[in-house]
């Protein structure tokens, strides 16, 4: 399961994270099915499925529906979405999230 509180685990430190924008990469469809233990989700790309919990569920459909919005946007986006406080989801946990994402090939950046 993608956990947004969890660190990268590739070690790489990243620059200026809230100036990165993302996009979700050509040719890329979801299918989301909802189940007590995560929401899976099928990425038909390349014909694989991830368990997911709600935030990076909320993530890709932020993405998904608007293109180019850089990680601090997203933040903002997925806050009042899941109607949290900046304390309940810290922006770092958001900033692990987006790059555990982009190693999956779920989202890209935008160049």
């Amino acid at each position: 399961m993608i956990d947004p509180a969890s660190t990268p685990e590739d070690g790489n430190e990243r620059a200026s994270p809230d100036s990165s924008r993302w996009c979700v990469p050509g040719g890329q469809h979801f299918a989301f099915a909802d189940f007590d233990d995560g929401i899976v989700m099928f990425d038909a790309r390349v014909g694989s499925t991830h368990l997911l919990n709600a935030t990076a569920a909320e993530v890709l459909s932020i993405v998904h529906e608007t293109p180019g919005l850089a990680t601090a946007e997203i933040y903002r986006m997925l806050l009042a979405r899941l109607d949290l406080g900046e304390h309940a989801l810290p922006f770092g946990a958001v900033v692990d999230l987006m790059w555990q994402l982009e190693n999956l090939g779920l989202v890209a950046t935008v160049v």
